[in-house]
């Protein structure tokens, strides 16, 4: 397989791979912080709870983020081919190629696109519900930041020239 063929399929991979899992990551672990007696416990009836066993608290995880998986799909492909692979450009052309550089760039690509989302949902009619659960405000920031590491660690644009 020659050069160019080989870039280009890695980074369709991590254009493809790096939305999906990053929000799937988040996702458990905004579940986690958020609500965790949806997965550390375990409704016996209407009024008792008793502890989740590891199979079960693996279930919920694994659920939510298959939720964050699809919303990764809806939010974060399109994201990524409007923001981020015209940012991975610019960045590989101007020789910005760090792993922190595409970090601190997914941070703020994923909190625009937060913004975008709850303005289009009408989210902010409601602050103090958003206020009330502010973990969620961090959706977007650490799922772009995850985005954009495992793009980083997929593409690995520190290894390729500038075109």
């Amino acid at each position: 397989m020659n050069g160019n063929r080989k870039h280009l399929i890695q980074l369709v991979f991590a254009t493809l791979f790096a939305p999906v899992v990053a929000a799937a990551i988040a996702a458990a672990l905004l579940v986690m912080a958020i609500a965790p007696e949806l997965v550390f416990q375990v409704e016996v009836n209407s009024a008792e709870y008793r502890p989740a066993t590891l199979r079960e608290i693996a279930t919920s995880l694994v659920g939510f983020g298959a939720f964050g998986a699809a919303m990764g799909a809806v939010l974060g492909w399109p994201t990524m081919a409007i923001a981020g692979l015209p940012a991975h450009g610019w960045l590989v052309r101007n020789g910005r190629t760090g792993g922190l550089t595409y970090s601190l760039l997914g941070v703020a690509v994923g909190t625009v696109t937060m913004l975008i989302y709850f303005m289009a949902t009408g989210s902010w009619r409601n602050p103090l519900g958003l206020l009330d659960a502010w973990p969620l405000l961090l959706a977007g920031p650490v799922t772009g930041l995850l985005s954009a590491g495992l793009f980083w660690l997929v593409r690995r644009p520190d290894r390729i020239s500038a075109a």
